[in-house]
């Protein structure tokens, strides 16, 4: 598993001027580190071959929920990604969710929303030149959803980089 820490550096808490500077920058946080600690710990045995060309891209945290985002996952089954969903909680003790980078803002909503469903997703081109994505939830859906449809807006946004809206449809 590839991750953006040095591993010594992540099993001691004891920070190298590259791993301290990542920090400091902001680009990754101390939830990052407890992550990439956890999936270390996750990846050994036949974990380690199955994982080995996964990479570690960010987490966030939303409420009790933890949101880890790594690239490769798509390519393993979908029962591992959920033994490694359960480890990572046991773990860091929260709910954690985990989502593939790089699809698109159609795939991510939809893994970011299940096991509610998504009704739609339309792109709004807006006057000054910018562009919105629309999520469209059902109401029925919203009680199956694992968080509320401003954090997923938020998170969606973050993750894609992108300007996302979510709507609560009848």
């Amino acid at each position: 598993m590839k991750i953006p820490f040095c591993t010594f550096c992540v099993k001691t808490r004891v920070f190298c001027p590259k791993c301290q500077s990542l920090l400091d920058s902001g680009e990754y946080s101390m939830l990052d580190v407890d992550v990439s600690d956890a999936l270390l710990n996750i990846a050994t045995g036949k974990m380690e071959e199955i994982l080995k060309n996964v990479e570690y891209v960010k987490s966030y945290e939303v409420g009790d929920l933890i949101i880890v985002v790594l690239k490769g996952i798509k390519a393993i089954p979908r029962a591992i990604v959920q033994q490694i969903e359960h480890d990572l909680e046991r773990a860091l003790n929260k709910r954690v969710k985990v989502v593939e980078k790089g699809v698109n803002v159609n795939e991510l909503a939809t893994q970011l929303a299940s096991p509610a469903r998504i009704l739609t997703v339309s792109t709004s081109w807006l006057p000054d030149g910018t562009t919105e994505t629309v999520v469209r939830i059902t109401k029925s859906e919203l009680r199956r959803l694992p968080f509320r449809p401003s954090e997923l807006a938020k998170v969606l946004s973050q993750i894609s980089g992108t300007n996302i809206r979510v709507e609560v449809t009848k």
